[in-house]
């Protein structure tokens, strides 16, 4: 455990190696859901998954929750644990909180996006905000119905294993609304776009994606970043879950061209 002024941070940490994965999980969930992955790459690589506060494990000691309150938790953690080389991986909501995390950052080499950066042209508008507040509205009516049927409906693909659904949606359930509801509502303000957030990085950026919709290829061209995407059929928005093996696969060959492209 991590305490800083904001948060106590839980962690994880196995392995050994030159590079570092540091797993962020998305919206409602916690940093279980790297296990499989913790377990495959932990005997090439150090592996740090963490618990973003308000979440799993971590505490908010403020209840400040913003994307550059939990990038900075991230980075916190990265000078604890004197990290040098790290590969940040960060699934849905983290896919922000871990492009904040790297802006201006000379530890971290690579990141890889997990079923995000799918419109990063966009940015806040009138409209959006005014969509951005009725979801919000309508979780804050019914938490723990409406964000477990947000979760079954919208997020998971039809033919997952029955179990790993009712995990899914059982902890989209009994999340904290508390840190559920303002987190998920800093995740819509978010006040950039991701183009020009990516814009500022001289990192590769990875994508491993559901095809259950796109990822904005044409706005990450403009960036101007080095990207490549990995698409997974059949698999919801939890790929790392609905489908351990190919993901896992796909990282396996993302650290192929990383290290082909020598980018230690």
């Amino acid at each position: 455990m991590l305490k800083t002024d904001q948060s106590e941070i839980s962690y994880s940490i196995s392995g050994d190696g030159e590079i570092t994965f540091l797993f962020v999980h998305g919206w409602n969930i916690n940093k279980s859901y790297w296990d499989l992955q913790q377990e495959k790459f932990h005997q090439n690589y150090q592996i740090v998954a963490m618990d973003l506060p308000g979440f799993g494990d971590s505490k908010n000691l403020k209840s400040v929750y913003t994307i550059d309150a939990y990038a900075n938790d991230i980075k916190a953690l990265i000078d604890h644990l004197e990290l040098s080389k790290v590969i940040l991986i960060g699934h849905s909501m983290g896919g922000r909180i871990i492009l904040e995390a790297a802006q201006g950052n000379d530890k971290v080499i690579a990141m890889i996006g997990v079923d995000n950066y799918k419109e990063v042209q966009q940015k806040l508008n009138d409209e959006l905000k005014t969509e951005a507040d009725g979801f919000v509205e309508w979780l804050s009516a019914d938490f723990a119905n409406n964000s477990s049927v947000y979760a079954d409906q919208y997020l998971i693909f039809e033919g997952m294993d029955s179990l790993v659904r009712k995990r899914i949606v059982e902890d989209y359930k009994i999340a904290n609304p508390d840190a559920s509801i303002p987190a998920i509502r800093a995740y819509l303000n978010y006040p950039y776009s991701e183009q020009e957030r990516l814009a500022n990085l001289n990192v590769p950026l990875f994508l491993i994606s559901s095809d259950m919709s796109p990822v904005d290829t044409v706005g990450l061209k403009n960036t101007g970043l080095d990207f490549k995407v990995f698409e997974m059929s059949e698999t919801g928005h939890f790929p790392m879950v609905e489908q351990p093996e190919v993901f896992n696969q796909k990282l396996e060959e993302i650290l192929k061209e990383l290290k082909a492209n020598d980018y230690r």
